[in-house]
C-alpha cells in the first residue's frame, strides 16, 4: 500500500503500466514452500487484509493490474533480473513526487554497491 500525498493506492499507480511484465509477483526460494512464506501471508493480511491473494506463479502468468493477486514464484527457478539503474526509486509518472529521501536511495544503494549498471543504456536517469 503506498501512502502518497493526498492518494492511498492499493494497486500500481500509472494506469500505462500494463501487462504480463508488470505483474505483481513475489521471489522467495522455494516459492510458496518457503519457510517465509507463512510469515509473508500473515504479514500481507495485517497491512491489505483479506481482498489480496498471493498464488503459486509457474512462469508466463498475466498482468495482475485490479486484480489483488501477487505471483509467488520459486526463484531458485526464476532467477531475479534487475532493471537498469535509472529504473531504481524514480517517481511515478502519474502521482505526485515520492520525495528526495526516496530518490535519493539510487546513489545510496549505487555508493553501497548494491546496485549497479546492468550493461543496458541508463540514458533515461530521472
Amino acid at each position: 500500500k503506498y501512502d502518497l500525498p493526498g492518494v492511498s493506492i492499493v494497486d500500481r499507480a500509472d494506469p500505462q503500466d500494463k501487462g504480463p511484465e508488470y505483474r505483481s509477483l513475489l521471489g522467495l526460494p522455494g516459492g510458496v514452500h518457503s519457510a517465509q512464506y507463512v510469515e509473508i501471508q500473515r504479514a500481507m493480511k495485517d497491512v491489505l487484509g483479506d481482498s489480496w491473494t498471493l498464488i503459486e506463479g509457474s512462469g508466463n502468468e498475466p498482468d495482475t493490474l485490479l486484480q489483488r493477486r501477487v505471483y509467488v514464484m520459486d526463484s531458485s527457478k526464476f532467477p531475479f533480473y534487475r532493471a537498469e539503474m535509472y529504473h531504481q526509486f524514480h517517481n511515478d509518472f502519474q502521482s505526485p513526487p515520492y520525495g528526495k529521501e526516496y530518490n535519493s536511495l539510487r546513489d545510496t544503494f549505487k555508493e553501497a554497491s548494491l546496485i549497479s549498471e546492468t550493461g543496458c543504456p541508463e540514458g533515461m536517469m530521472a
